[in-house]
């Protein structure tokens, strides 16, 4: 199944919850910023991702979740540390 990538950008109020949450972005994807991550994800990922943040945040906390299509990967200004966001190639089902 095709990854996809995500930014996903938090808001936590509690020191505590702050760090669960950042660890657990870890084991999905690179820090980008000090609250700002960037993921490949399938659809399954994010699902599992997104219910296992459910369970750490709060209801005065944020969270987003943002996908980012191929064509807005290359579009992407970046000043400082470069990283690469590689696109992978569009996949084909033969049938």
């Amino acid at each position: 199944m095709k990854r996809n990538w995500h930014l996903v950008a938090y808001d936590v109020h509690d020191d505590q919850r702050l760090r669960r949450v950042a660890q657990l972005l870890l084991g999905y994807g690179t820090r980008v910023q000090y609250s700002v991550f960037r993921c490949r994800l399938t659809p399954r990922l994010r699902a599992e991702l997104v219910w296992k943040l459910d369970q750490i945040v709060d209801d005065v906390d944020s969270i987003m979740v943002i996908p980012l299509c191929d064509q807005c990967i290359g579009t992407i200004i970046q000043r400082g540390t470069i990283r690469e966001w590689s696109v992978q190639p569009v996949e084909f089902v033969v049938v």
